[in-house]
């Protein structure tokens, strides 16, 4: 939210900025303070675009994925990446994780 605005409006959101934030998280990796460093809910455009800036490649992507959500397009991304595609689902308000490769 910008400062000092009132009330959740698109115009008062501010963007974020990933690539400033992911290397702030290579710091802290290059410090011993991460072991590794990852992301959540990456589409495979955004972590396509992370990939071509980043230093140091996100080791996991954690996403949402069940029977009518497949994301069977991330999967082979992640894949072909070498990133480590993390699946959480719900059933009947229990969380599983599956880890998908």
């Amino acid at each position: 939210m910008k400062k000092g605005s009132v009330g959740f409006k698109p115009e008062n959101l501010v963007q974020p900025n990933i690539a400033s934030t992911w290397r702030a998280m290579e710091s802290l990796y290059d410090s011993g303070k991460a072991r590794d460093i990852g992301v959540s809910n990456f589409s495979t455009k955004k972590l396509g675009d992370l990939l071509e800036i980043a230093r140091i490649p996100p080791a996991v992507n954690q996403v949402e994925c069940h029977p009518s959500w497949r994301q069977d397009k991330l999967q082979d991304f992640c894949n072909s990446k070498g990133v480590h595609l993390s699946m959480s689902f719900e059933i009947l308000n229990d969380h599983y994780f599956v880890s998908a490769y």
